[in-house]
């Protein structure tokens, strides 16, 4: 399974975000650059789900705090998303949260994306799940247009090293994922 994610716009700050990924169960998370509406520069790290083409999980932050934890739909072969925003996650397929709304936003193309409460929090709570799990799946029922929930798969492994490589410098990160004892390795 090959998945294209050329062109991705996040609203909320955030408007575009270019990268080349290549979707296989079990790839590394790529880094993307992100520009606001405004021309701020920002960056991030995407996976796209195992599960499901079309659509990838991304976390990004500008300049010391996380601007999105967000489900983005890609724009050649998108997932469409519901408008409801509707979202249950875990990290478990079986003990998955109760529905808790993540704000939809339309992207300039007519895709729609979602995007989690309190990113800070979120991505607090995947990387700790990453560290003590190696194997640890980030899993988000999200509803497609028009039809019944999915429940989408998001591989963990290597996020932390990825925060670490492509963001703790440019997002001055060691206050939000610290290393435990508070000391970079």
């Amino acid at each position: 399974m090959r998945a294209k994610l050329d062109r991705m716009s996040a609203a909320i700050g955030l408007a575009a975000v270019a990268v080349l990924a290549t979707g296989s169960p079990a790839r590394a998370w790529e880094f993307v650059e992100v520009l606001s509406p405004l021309g701020d520069h920002a960056t991030g790290i995407v996976q796209p789900a195992t599960n499901q083409p079309g659509i990838a999980l991304a976390i990004a932050c500008e300049g010391d705090r996380w601007r999105q934890v967000a489900l983005l739909p890609e724009v050649d072969n998108p997932f469409r998303l519901a408008s409801s925003g509707d979202v249950r996650y875990g990290f478990s397929p079986q003990q998955l949260g109760p529905k808790g709304p993540w704000k939809p936003k339309k992207l300039g193309d007519g895709r729609r994306a979602y995007f989690a409460p309190s990113p800070s929090l979120m991505v607090k709570r995947l990387a700790d799940e990453a560290r003590k799990n190696p194997k640890a799946v980030f899993y988000v029922q999200a509803s497609p247009s028009k039809k019944s929930p999915i429940v989408l798969h998001f591989p963990l492994a290597g996020m932390p090293e990825a925060i670490r490589k492509h963001l703790w410098e440019p997002c001055k990160l060691d206050v939000y994922v610290g290393e435990g004892d508070g000391e970079r390795k």
